[in-house]
């Protein structure tokens, strides 16, 4: 670990190069590089000390996810797909050695910062032989309701069969079509690159599960064809209800568990003593997509009707009952055969790791929505809790071409417009919730949102509201 100090200054030397600042765009088109990272906006730039559990939310998180995204992926080959004529000078910033440097230098400490929490919060059950890790596992899957079940008669594949879960969540929203394309853009911070951390455990040479993995790897490049590639389905099925298709477009509206979730699995497998604890997380995942994406596909369908592509969900519905089978057989249960006892404990940390950070996830999308969905509810409730405000609040005077950020609060605060009219962007597509001259916001702690002037100047005050029951 570097002292604070230097930390925090390699930190601020880092967010501080270009293609890590905003621009006035809510989108950024054709230049993966650009990646707006919000380091300012925290009122204490200190990641020294890691986040708990409970701190989950906390907008250090948020910023670290953003700052972990961008190092991992520097190691990852990026080009727009219309060319890098206008963007050269940002790829070459990107993989720059500063860059680089600075990025090896502050990693460690923030993969510290942003995991450490998982030692605290996870319990490892006390699983330590192969037949102990079978019924473990199977009890855990079938807990999550997701047999691998490949005889035709699984329900979830019937179009008339009900929306369940988070995916009823956002079916029940009054704005069903920008919540279920947040839930997309949430997959997209890993499915237009898919398979890429796991690409980094292709390499060495570790046995007959190496080659196993190797098969679902091909298998998620379409072996060798393009238009097969699941990164290709998935952005036919983006483009077919009119959202963006380019790599982190949506960039300011990742959720800090979209980002925490996606660098886990990179956190693991760019140190290769986590591969146990990734082998095992892949396993779970994959007997799980089987539901999860045929879910999916139901909620979509509910939502955008005929129009929607869902091969992307169709396809992994089919594919991972048989990646299902084949990762518990042969990787799972294989590194458990071949290195014993000294392996299976992170196998079932993998997983239970995993299940946290799907919790996690779950409830953080889902309440993101519902907020996002009542914006004139708690625009109402802002107002009611004006005279509540702790403090005197922070003003700030907002124009149309101002950089736009999105950021969370620690606490639950009320924005308040003084002047002008003011947008707010809680969904990544074009449905902003204006506010006027004398409204106010109730931002609940850790929603993601970004202002913007909706007239020539607006003036806004952030101020602390404390909603505890007295």
């Amino acid at each position: 670990m570097i002292v604070t100090a230097s930390l925090t200054e390699a930190i601020e030397a880092y967010c501080g190069q270009r293609i890590f600042q905003a621009g006035p765009r809510l989108y950024i088109d054709g230049n993966p590089y650009h990646r707006p990272i919000g380091l300012a906006q925290l009122d204490r730039p200190d990641f020294t000390a890691p986040a708990t559990e409970a701190q989950f939310l906390d907008p250090r998180q948020l910023v670290a996810g953003r700052i972990l995204c961008s190092a991992y992926e520097s190691d990852m080959i990026l080009l727009p797909p219309n060319g890098l004529s206008s963007a050269k000078d940002d790829f070459d910033l990107f993989y720059s050695d500063e860059v680089r440097r600075l990025r090896d230098l502050i990693r460690p400490d923030l993969e510290r910062f942003a995991f450490s929490f998982l030692a605290d919060s996870v319990r490892v059950p006390p699983v330590r032989t192969l037949d102990e890790l079978q019924a473990y596992f199977m009890a855990e899957v079938s807990a999550a309701g997701s047999p691998a079940d490949d005889s035709g008669n699984n329900p979830l594949v019937d179009g008339l069969a009900p929306v369940k879960g988070s995916m009823r969540a956002i079916t029940e929203c009054r704005y069903a079509e920008e919540a279920a394309g947040l839930h997309l853009i949430q997959l997209a911070l890993d499915a237009l690159t898919e398979a890429s951390a796991m690409a980094r455990n292709l390499g060495g040479s570790y046995g007959v599960e190496q080659s196993e993995l190797f098969k679902i790897f091909i298998d998620e490049f379409g072996y060798g064809v393009y238009s097969a590639k699941h990164s290709t389905i998935f952005r036919g099925m983006l483009a077919s209800i009119g959202l963006r298709t380019d790599v982190h477009a949506y960039w300011s509206f990742y959720l800090t568990s979209s980002l925490v979730g996606t660098n886990y699995f990179n956190y693991l497998t760019e140190d290769h003593r986590g591969m146990f604890r990734y082998m095992a997380a892949v396993t779970y995942l994959e007997w799980l997509f089987a539901q999860g994406f045929a879910d999916t596909g139901i909620m979509l369908r509910a939502v955008f009707g005929d129009r929607v592509d869902t091969k992307y969900c169709d396809e992994h519905a089919h594919i991972d009952i048989h990646h299902g089978r084949m990762t518990y057989e042969k990787l799972l249960l294989g590194f458990a055969r071949t290195h014993g006892e000294s392996v299976i404990p992170d196998l079932v940390r993998g997983i239970e790791e995993t299940k946290l950070l799907l919790r996690l996830g779950d409830a953080d999308f889902v309440a993101q929505i519902r907020w996002a969905d009542t914006l004139a509810e708690h625009t109402t409730l802002g107002a009611a809790l004006a005279t509540a405000a702790a403090d005197e609040g922070v003003a700030a005077t907002l124009r149309p071409d101002d950089p736009f950020w999105t950021r969370v609060y620690d606490t639950d605060r009320l924005v308040a417009v003084t002047a002008g009219e003011v947008d707010v962007h809680a969904w990544a597509t074009p449905r902003p919730h204006r506010l006027g001259r004398g409204d106010t916001l109730l931002v609940p702690r850790g929603r993601l949102h970004g202002l913007k002037a909706a007239s020539s100047s607006a003036t806004v005050r952030v101020s602390t509201v404390d909603r505890s029951e007295p």
